[in-house]
């Protein structure tokens, strides 16, 4: 086990400026980054943009279909006044 000496001054860890090392830093701190950004994505809440844009999309849907309900009610109504 190492001393409060050897921990202070990093023995524990290489940390010289080999190829190595530092390749094993860099994966190191991409796995860190990466792990963050996941946590990050998974708690972050929903904003106010993307559920207005929704409800939106919801209400011109509705009144899509009520435009598409009444033009074919008229449709009908005139086909049937030609018999």
């Amino acid at each position: 086990m190492a001393t409060q000496e050897q921990r202070q001054n990093y023995n524990w860890r290489p940390n010289d400026e080999s190829v190595t090392t530092r390749t094993r830093y860099d994966l190191e701190a991409d796995h860190w980054y990466r792990s963050f950004k996941s946590a990050e994505l998974r708690h972050k809440p929903s904003s106010i943009k993307s559920d207005l844009g929704v409800i939106g999309l919801f209400i011109s849907l509705v009144f899509s279909l009520l435009t598409l309900i009444v033009v074919l009610l008229i449709y009908f109504i005139k086909w049937m006044k030609s018999l």
